[in-house]
Order: C-alpha cells, then structure tokens, then sequence
C-alpha cells in the first residue's frame, strides 16, 4: 500500500467496511520510517473488527516523505488507514517563545496602559533580561501599585508590575494544564468557558431538579454561604502545599520543567505585595476600606493581592478542596461556587443543617477558613440571590440593588442633558460614548434575566433611552 499524503482526510478504509485501525509514528514529519498497525477488515454484516499486533508479515514499512514501501505479505486481506498523528509542543518554561507568547496575552486589553507602553519601549530588551532572570533564577518580583475602589463598597487593589503580570500569565497557563480537569464543574469563577452567567443558569438547573423536574412541586430548600474575609485568609504554606503535590504526581513534565515552575510559583506565592508598594488613592479614600480587609495589616504567610491574575486562580485551587469534599464526602447532589459564595440545595432542611456544621469544621480545620455569621436557609421558591439576579426555578430577576445603580446612573446622565437643554446625547460625544458604555453594561446584564416589563418601565420614565435599547 503506498503512501503519497501523510494527511488523514485523504486516506479512506481499504474495503467497503466499519474498518478500525491503529497508528503509532515514531516521528509524525517523517524524518524516519514510521510503523503501521494492520488492522482485520471484517465482513460486510460483521458485528464488530479485531486489531492486530504489528510484525512483519502482516503490516507495511513506509517512509511518508518519499513512499518507499517494504512489502512484507503484501497479499493479505489486512488494511490499513494511515492517520497523522501529533502531540501538542510544549515549550520549556522559561524558552523565550513561552515568555513572549505570556506577553502578547498579557497585554490584551491594556496595551494603552501606562505601564504597558513603557514596558512596550524597549520591548526586546525588556524581555530578553527577563528571560536572563528567569533562568538564572534571580527573578524578584517588583514594586506593585495600590489603589481603592468605592464601588459596591470599599475594596483595596493592589496592581502587580506588567513585568510581573507576564510571570503570572506564565504561571497559570502552565497550572492550569492539571488543575483544570481536577476543578469541580459547579465551581463557575474565572475559567475559560464559565462565568456569572453559566453559574445563575446552572443554579437554576439545579433548583428544577431538587424539586422534582419540569412538573416538579416538591419542597426544597437552600443553604447559602459565604467565607469570612476571604483573599485575606488564604494561608500560603497550605496553598503551595495544594499545589506543589499536583504539580509532582503530574506526568506532563519532565523533572527539570517542575522544578522551574515550582520555584516561580513559590516565588509569587510568598512575595508580600505590601512591602513594596506605591499607593495611589488618596489617604481619605483608602482609609474607607476596613482594617482587617487590607493587605498591609494581614497577619505574615497569609493573604493574596486582589486584583492579580494568579490570585483569582489560586482561590479556585485553593477551594479546589472544599469542592471535593462537598461533592464527595457529603455526597451533596446540587452544588454551586463562584469565589467564595457557595450554595448547597435539598429537599431536607436537616440535611443542609447538617452540612452546614460539617463544612464549618472542615474550612477551620484544613483550609484554616472560617464562615461569615449570616448564612441563609430558606425555600428555593424564595428565591435566591445570587450574583446580580434572584433565581427562581422558572424565572430570573435582576436583583434590586443592580436595578437601583442603574436608575442612579440614567437619573446623572437625565440631568446631565437637562442642564445643556439637549433631549439626547449628540453622536460620536465622548458624553454618549461614556453613557453607551455603561448603559451597554447594565443593558447585558439584564438580558439574562426575565425583564421586559423592566425595560418598558425605564424606557417609560427615561425617554432618552428608547434609542439605546435594541
């Protein structure tokens, strides 16, 4: 049988067959000869095929790139189908391809930034003395930027170097090779494919099922909890412990490769963002956000920068154990997390009484956790609030903290447009690109939601907005 194109799509079964096969290549480009399995080509009304081992009577030695054939038994009735076959490169870690390939997904969306255009200036350089860092293993991470917002409520930010961000793009993307199939399907945070929107419906979902199905009208109830102070709290000798273990019971890498990435990982884990830091919020403003909240006064080896990219995988990773035991020791059915807000649903209160007691002791005792004080345990047919919306088994609504915002935000820009006696915002002004913007924002959000009677009600009482709802 000879070969002309290594390509699958061009090779067909032999006979008119459900013919099986097997492919092993030594070397998919065909730099050497590369071994074909014979596979038996059954009959027509045949239930099923046999494969057999290869040797040289019933298979063929070919090179692809020049079709020279040995033609050992070349009469029998095996065939074949020759399929190419390539595992995914994977670059060593500190390879200047990997650090560049961080950098261009790192300045996705802030390539205006500041620090982004400075780094950008002498672009060449600035990665080829990482790359020397890096592999000289002298890589500290440097001066991070600290700042408050205000908005729903006072919350401190600390903004790692984009320097360091590259790290931490090289970090995750490595990470995220083994812990991504380890990760709970109920967890909704900050995954690819996820996200508020995926975790509302997939609650939903659940609250149908706890009842009883589409014609369902079975009691069930809610058990909704929150972890107390929570990036302030993560311990983070257990969180590389979590991670070290992984990373070592992984066959993806050779040893060489764990090393590098354990000890970049650590790096990051350990470094205190607040020893080194610019701040850039005023002193009144940062004063709002609550002590015991604040990175500057966590207590040392605790505590990870909100606002970094690895903080926001590390917390999956680190409640990566609660989700496990959840699911596997309490054997609980309908699950959901995003972050640190969780929510467990039964048909029996005394159940989730009982879970709730049991999660309380092991958050304090292996992930050194603890719960806020409120915790709800209500009826599903409550509803159920949930990240901007309250979920019923067969409605969505926006929650009415979301909808007041946004009525505060049309209420600034109404008289806005009074003030300059205009009815609308005059196109292409950087006044209705901003309000388009925000209005864009709120506008996504309750699409997801049951909220035409919304819609008509704000066009109703904010008549300028008739031209922005579509």
């Amino acid at each position: 049988m000879l070969c002309k194109d290594r390509t699958a799509q061009n090779f067909s079964p032999w006979k008119e067959s459900d013919s099986r096969f097997l492919f092993d290549a030594d070397n998919p480009r065909g730099e050497k000869n590369c071994r074909i399995f014979a596979v038996e080509a059954p009959a027509m009304n045949s239930p099923r095929t046999t494969s057999l081992p290869w040797d040289a009577s019933n298979a063929y030695i070919f090179n692809p790139n020049n079709g020279n054939v040995n033609n050992n038994n070349k009469d029998n009735e095996n065939s074949v189908r020759c399929v190419r076959s390539e595992k995914e490169k994977i670059l060593a870690l500190f390879s200047f391809e990997n650090i560049y390939c961080s950098y261009v997904n790192c300045r996705k969306r802030k390539r205006n930034t500041v620090n982004a255009l400075k780094f950008e200036e002498n672009l060449e350089q600035n990665l080829q003395e990482l790359y020397q860092a890096l592999n000289n293993k002298t890589y500290e991470p440097r001066r991070s930027v600290c700042f408050t917002v205000l908005n729903p409520k006072p919350r401190e930010i600390f903004a790692a170097d984009f320097r360091d961000r590259i790290i931490h793009h090289i970090i995750v993307s490595a990470l995220e090779k083994v812990f991504e199939s380890a990760f709970s399907s109920d967890s909704f945070a900050c995954r690819k494919g996820k996200g508020t929107h995926k975790a509302v419906k997939h609650l939903q979902r659940n609250t149908r099922k706890v009842i009883g199905g589409n014609c369902g009208r079975k009691r069930a109830y809610f058990l909704q909890l929150d972890i107390s102070n929570f990036f302030m709290s993560i311990n983070k000798r257990i969180l590389y412990s979590i991670i070290e273990k992984k990373v070592q019971q992984s066959n993806l890498w050779d040893g060489n490769f764990k090393e590098e990435l354990l000890w970049v990982t650590k790096t990051t884990i350990f470094h205190d963002p607040a020893s080194n830091y610019t701040q850039k919020s005023p002193k009144w403003v940062s004063g709002l956000v609550p002590s015991h909240k604040s990175l500057v006064n966590v207590e040392k080896g605790k505590g990870l920068p909100i606002g970094n990219h690895t903080s926001q995988f590390f917390a999956n990773v680190y409640l990566n154990e609660l989700d496990q035991f959840i699911k596997k020791e309490l054997k609980c059915r309908y699950y959901v997390r995003y972050v640190d807000d969780f929510i467990l649903l039964s048909e029996n209160k005394e159940e989730l009484l009982g879970y709730f007691w049991k999660i309380k002791e092991f958050l304090e005792m292996r992930l050194l956790l603890n719960l806020k004080n409120e915790a709800t345990l209500l009826p599903v047919t409550n509803g159920i609030d949930f990240l901007g919306y309250i979920t019923k088994p067969w409605s969505i609504f926006v929650r009415k903290r979301v909808l007041l915002n946004f009525k505060k935000r049309l209420s600034a820009a109404n008289e806005a447009l009074l003030e300059s006696n205009k009815f609308f915002f005059e196109k292409g002004s950087f006044e209705e690109k901003a309000f388009r913007s925000s209005f864009s924002s709120y506008s996504g959000h309750f699409k997801h939601a049951d909220s035409f009677r919304l819609k008509q009600q704000v066009m109703k009482e904010f008549l300028f907005t008739k031209t922005c709802f579509r």
